[in-house]
């Protein structure tokens, strides 16, 4: 055959080698759970990746058998060409660079703007090699399992959500960054993590009566609601609502004016745990009794609210440390 017949051919096979060699790489190191959730939000492309990429064993196989045959094939048509230790220097410096190094570079970085323009190649040897290749892959899957899933931390999602919140092509900003981080996070504490203690909460005593004095008082305060509590006993008995003093004559007493329900929860107790128990009750105030049963703090579902924003909502009544 013709010198130039041949480097025409060589030419194609090396070109042919350089598209499975970056194929192999811009495939498999796309995640099948990326491409499935993509083709979801309605992208096309992916959807058509997702089918050739969900089964990975199948498709290196696929890959590599076409990359295998090619090289074989452009040793040859070398070795017509130059000779043996000629060809086999050329095959490896050629192969190498324009074949391996060349493509897979590309790929890596524009490989799911390329795969593309591949999908006609990979259903031919998606067909071409299925004698070969299920047998292969069945016997690998069985060996070894089948392709593990990636699941991430809650750190690495964290971490991975921080670093899109400081890169100029996301979407994602500070704001919803610190926010996913706090969701992410809150959960890790317990009602004792972000409760007030004890000897800090402002309360009402059950004896007490309700004057215009008092009232200011408690109006200082700056909360909406009040825990009552027996002193006798030392427990809490209800709440007493600011909202229901509005139109009372005073004085009244507190044994008068205070809802006779308040709820608690254990001090262990996670905060997701916890902000279902407010929208079950719908309250907004807890007691956080220790292991004992005896009452340790109050917690307030602005409490969980802040760590789930990662932010203290502060009003202008907040005191200021």
């Amino acid at each position: 055959m013709h010198p130039v017949i041949l480097l025409a051919i060589a030419f194609v096979l090396l070109l042919f080698g350089a598209i499975f060699s970056g194929l192999n790489i811009g495939l498999m190191m796309v995640r099948p759970a990326e491409l499935k959730r993509k083709a979801k939000q309605g992208d096309k492309v992916a959807a058509r990746l997702y089918r050739y990429r969900k089964n990975g064993t199948y498709l290196i196989v696929c890959i590599l058998l076409g990359g295998v045959a090619v090289v074989a094939a452009l040793s040859i048509i070398l070795e017509s060409l130059f000779g043996g230790l000629i060809a086999g220097i050329v095959t490896t410096g050629v192969v190498t660079v324009f074949g391996e190094i060349l493509p897979q570079t590309i790929f890596v970085r524009y490989g799911y703007r390329f795969n593309r323009y591949f999908f006609w190649l990979l259903d031919i040897i998606f067909v071409l090699f299925y004698p070969i290749a299920k047998p292969l892959t069945l016997m690998l899957d069985r060996v070894l399992g089948k392709e593990l899933p990636t699941v991430f931390t809650r750190e690495e999602i964290t971490h991975l959500v921080e670093e899109h919140a400081h890169t100029s092509d996301s979407a994602i900003d500070v704001d919803e960054s610190r926010i996913v981080q706090g969701a992410l996070q809150y959960s890790t504490l317990g009602a004792c993590d972000v409760m007030t203690p004890l000897k800090h909460i402002d309360s009402v005593s059950i004896k007490d009566t309700i004057d215009v004095s008092m009232l200011s008082r408690l109006k200082r305060c700056g909360h909406s609601r009040f825990p009552v509590q027996d002193e006798g006993s030392g427990d809490f008995l209800g709440i007493l609502y600011m909202k229901d003093l509005l139109g009372e004559e005073l004085p009244t007493p507190v044994s008068h004016a205070y809802r006779d329900k308040i709820y608690s929860v254990p001090e262990e107790s996670p905060l997701d745990t916890v902000l279902s128990r407010f929208i079950q009750t719908k309250s907004h105030l807890f007691l956080v009794r220790s292991n004992d049963e005896t009452v340790a703090g109050i917690i307030t579902i602005e409490d969980v609210i802040e760590r789930i924003l990662n932010r203290d909502i502060a009003d202008e009544f907040d005191r200021e440390d």
